[in-house]
């Protein structure tokens, strides 16, 4: 990483910052521990393992205390240490964590000898956060690009998502699994496909807004752990201020222990924005990223620059779903704002969108305010989707870009007037009676990937990530979240506005 990094600033791609390379340093430690296989759970235990350790995550903590007598603890803890001391000694393969049922140790004391032969034996992981645009991405990235002669040397395979389109493939596995399994529980045997394809996972801009999200994330990143899948993360938050002011929080609550204890947590400390840096850098090359609303022959010569005729266009998302589009071409789309943001869309439809042109354009963008909370949440979730496909955006709005996003201080208004939904949180993960919880690949009222909805005998509710009908997260999270949101969008647009920002395929 040290090396990578020196690398860059040598050819000019970077400026020199302490706070960057302390942390390209600490990241040069974690890239030699991966280098260890010997730890690794061989790909064809990992279903049997995820099965028996989502059975010991789902059962509660007073079960498995009360079942497991003091002594049956000192041995599986007596077991692990003579097995960590064994590896220790021996770089023989066949030692690592599937011996624990060979000797001798199976069902959930299995799952209880798993867990802590991998808390000690699986490096830790990251998770970064800090201000928008200091270099938490590219720091990341550098990391995972490095890493590339490990996945190919001893299989430590790996793979880097945005958070939104990690969260999005979850639910479509989900979804898979439950077509052909109706009556089983799909975390674990998601858990293991998803460490059968990777064993290092890197997340950009981990965030959490909706409540079919939080509330398997602790299960689901427990297992992967469990598995030996190590994990480095970005955030513009703190662990602590993750699904801050969502419905039901104290359920997420644990999942932060669980980063606490599996992760390394580093801030950084900076307030420099290195994207505005370098939009500034390519002024004299600055493209009209956001155009007035007038000058529309502008919008028309960049749409013809996505070559072939004008024409509708249908593309599949998620989930068997999919986007209409009114107007394309071979590599642009041209949207209205209302198209994009008015209608219940989330990050799955941007992600499908931004894989599938090179262009985005997106005309009548209006100043977003307290009154259009959801329009503006989808907005930031586009921009963000863009950013990571390397997809250009061109917006046309009577408001500068630095103008664009105002203070968000309007009151709260639902959509249809009515107050919290009558409906408790056992719905969600134990329906009773006729009540049935289902994950649809839509964004609902909230800009998520998905939304969670309560079947009952007088139809589908949606169980928004607020608890209130026609409520997006954004509207009760603390106003800092928002901002957060925000600033990070307003950095992101001024660096696509480079003129060399951006993908050619």
């Amino acid at each position: 990483m040290t090396q990578a990094y020196h690398a860059r600033i040598a050819a000019g791609n970077l400026r020199p910052d302490d706070e960057q390379l302390s942390l390209a340093s600490r990241l040069d430690s974690l890239h030699q521990a991966l280098q260890n296989d010997r730890l690794l759970l061989p790909d064809d235990r990992l279903d049997a393992a995820a099965q028996f350790l989502g059975a010991s995550s789902s059962s509660s903590s007073s079960s498995s205390s009360s079942s497991s007598s003091p002594s049956m603890k000192s041995n599986v803890s007596s077991h692990v240490s003579s097995l960590l001391g064994r590896i220790g000694n021996n770089s023989n393969s066949s030692l690592a964590p599937a011996s624990l049922v060979s000797g001798g140790i199976a069902g959930a004391a299995f799952a209880t000898a798993q867990r802590l032969f991998l808390s000690n034996a699986t490096p830790k992981g990251y998770y970064i956060f800090g201000s928008v645009g200091v270099g938490k991405s590219m720091l990341a990235d550098t990391f995972f690009d490095v890493c590339n002669s490990i996945s190919d040397s001893i299989g430590r395979r790996r793979r880097r998502f945005h958070f939104h389109e990690f969260m999005v493939d979850v639910h479509q596995r989900i979804h898979a699994y439950k077509q052909h399994n109706p009556k089983s529980d799909p975390i674990p045997p998601v858990a293991a496909s998803i460490a059968k394809e990777a064993r290092l996972l890197c997340f950009d801009e981990m965030q959490v807004t909706d409540i079919a999200d939080a509330m398997i994330m602790k299960r689901l990143f427990t297992i992967l752990f469990d598995l030996g899948v190590v994990v480095v993360a970005t955030s513009n938050r703190p662990p602590e201020s993750l699904y801050e002011g969502g419905i039901n929080r104290e359920r997420f609550l644990p999942f932060i222990d669980v980063l606490h204890e599996r992760m390394v947590v580093v801030e950084m400390m900076s307030q420099h924005d290195y994207r505005r840096d370098r939009a500034l850098e390519f002024a004299t090359g600055l493209l009209p990223t956001f155009v007035e609303l007038h000058e529309k022959g502008v919008l028309e010569e960049w749409f013809a620059c996505g070559g072939g005729e004008a024409r509708k266009q249908t593309i599949p998302v998620a989930m068997g779903r999919s986007v209409h589009i009114e107007r394309a071409n071979d590599k642009c789309a041209w949207f209205n704002f209302d198209e994009l943001c008015k209608r219940p869309l989330g990050a799955a439809d941007y992600i499908a969108i931004a894989q599938s042109f090179d262009t985005v354009i997106c005309e009548h963008v209006p100043q977003l305010c307290g009154n259009t909370y959801n329009e503006a949440r989808r907005f930031v979730t586009l921009i963000d989707a863009l950013y990571e496909g390397q997809t250009r955006l061109v917006a046309s709005s009577d408001v500068a870009m630095e103008n664009l996003f105002l203070g968000f201080d309007a009151q709260l208004v639902t959509a249809d007037g009515d107050e919290e939904i009558a409906l408790g949180e056992q719905a969600i993960q134990q329906p009773n009676g006729d009540e049935e919880s289902l994950v649809i690949g839509e964004g609902g009222s909230s800009s998520s990937s998905s939304t969670t909805m309560i079947r009952t005998k007088d139809g589908d509710i949606e169980w928004s990530a607020t608890g209130r009908i026609g409520v997006s997260l954004a509207q009760l999270s603390a106003v800092r979240d928002v901002a957060f949101s925000f600033k990070r969008a307003e950095s992101r647009l001024a660096e696509m506005s480079g003129a060399q920002w951006g993908r050619r395929r």
